[in-house]
């Protein structure tokens, strides 16, 4: 499944509504009030930069969450 577990990856969607995993979610500590909710990520699914944010796993269906943790972003920019 990639080179992480699901506990080492997050689960993002970008701004088209595409759900992908990432091994991980730069800064997202800081939280949407000091930089903004999302991330600049080339999304695999669509091959665009695209701004993403961490997708909440509780509202997804199995499907949904095995997809996901199928694709793989390979790049953040920001």
């Amino acid at each position: 499944m990639g080179r992480g577990s699901m506990e080492q990856r997050a689960v993002v969607r970008c701004a088209e509504g595409h759900l992908f995993s990432t091994t991980t979610f730069p800064m997202q500590n800081l939280g949407p009030g000091r930089l903004g909710p999302g991330r600049l990520i080339r999304c695999p699914q669509c091959g665009r930069l695209r701004s993403s944010v961490l997708a909440d796993v509780r509202e997804l269906s199995e499907p949904q969450l095995a997809r996901a943790l199928r694709l793989e972003a390979a790049e953040f920019l920001a």
